[in-house]
């Protein structure tokens, strides 16, 4: 499986594993004066200085660059056939804010004669997808999926099903999150947020990590072996036992990778998991915040580097912030074994 991400803490996934973010101080649009602990990527990272000399890329937003970044990564060693072979999905939680709220700013403040037409596209989830398909001459399937953290699952899924119906060779799965101040008074209302001088609660962050996959082969040494989402619910009672149907679908035995660190979910993880499913310690990890189908990425990333002679079978639940719960079964593959 080719790997790469993209993340508060730097580019690679040395990063991913070994980095630690730095807080930003940012304010709330509602409250300038408000501000608040937030994980921005770098874009001064020399890893973007490719994509910037892009012509594609020139008007693009910062989702596009992490995106783009974390997909050449994982497609390192793949030939101009292979590239042609990869189809590409790509899951979204909220998609290029930054354009997004510069457009409908510019509606509001000037009204709609004034609204720049070059913002436009850039604000519609199909064009990182777009940007990232061509910069990286990817010919197969592309699609874009959105919602929240198992947003990601589902764009597994997508990718399983594309290779079972041999539409593509492989598949790249991204998940990306670009953070923007328009998003905190979101949060803040939600009550979601890390209050500053006190970390309760979680602390907004942005990037991309992808995966490419493809059908299980005799050697591999790494695989998805089961995927599980739709788990509903609509409030916190329900999560719970959400949480514990999703569960219910994998092994009782399996040890658990966890992800939910700050944010609401975490107490319901350590509920449904501590005790009755140990995994690996997770402690030395640092927290990068949270960036719904980026999060979700980063943690199946993180799960799959995890996995030894200690830990060959891992359960990485997949906590969706707003509406559902899913998960996800890795194991090391003995290399006697095929798909």
């Amino acid at each position: 499986m080719g790997q790469g991400a993209v993340t508060p803490a730097g580019v690679g996934i040395d990063a991913l594993l070994h980095g630690h973010p730095v807080e930003t101080m940012t304010s709330l649009v509602s409250r300038p004066d408000l501000p608040w602990p937030v994980f921005k990527v770098k874009l001064n990272d020399p890893a973007f200085e490719r994509w910037q000399k892009e012509p594609r890329l020139r008007r693009a937003s910062p989702l596009s660059y992490f995106l783009v970044e974390a997909a050449h990564q994982a497609l390192i060693g793949l030939d101009a056939i292979e590239l042609a072979q990869t189809g590409l999905v790509i899951a979204f939680s909220t998609g290029c804010l930054t354009y997004s709220r510069r457009f409908f700013e510019d509606i509001v403040t000037q009204g709609h004669r004034a609204a720049s037409p070059v913002l436009f596209p850039e604000t519609v989830y199909n064009s990182p997808v777009s940007h990232v398909a061509a910069a990286l001459h990817l010919e197969g399937s592309a699609y874009a999926l959105v919602g929240d953290e198992t947003a990601w699952i589902a764009a597994l899924k997508t990718a399983w099903l594309w290779l079972e119906q041999e539409r593509v060779k492989q598949v790249l799965v991204l998940g990306g999150e670009e953070f923007d101040s328009a998003s905190l008074d979101a949060y803040r209302n939600a009550r979601w947020l890390a209050r500053p001088q006190r970390k309760l609660g979680f602390i907004p962050s942005e990037g991309a990590a992808g995966l490419l996959v493809r059908r299980a082969r005799p050697g591999d040494s790494k695989i998805i072996s089961q995927m599980d989402d739709g788990f509903i619910y609509r409030s916190k009672t329900e999560a719970m036992a959400a949480g514990q149907r999703c569960l219910q679908h994998f092994d009782s035995h399996l040890p658990c990778h966890g992800s939910a660190q700050y944010n609401w979910l975490a107490g319901i993880e350590r509920k449904l998991t501590q005790d009755h499913r140990p995994g690996p310690a997770i402690g030395n990890l640092a927290y990068l915040g949270e960036a719904a189908t980026a999060s979700a990425a980063w943690n199946t990333l993180r799960a799959l580097a995890s996995l030894d002679q200690h830990h060959p079978r891992l359960l990485v639940p997949i906590w969706g912030s707003t509406h559902q719960i899913g998960a996800l079964q890795i194991e090391n593959q003995k290399p006697s074994t095929g798909s």
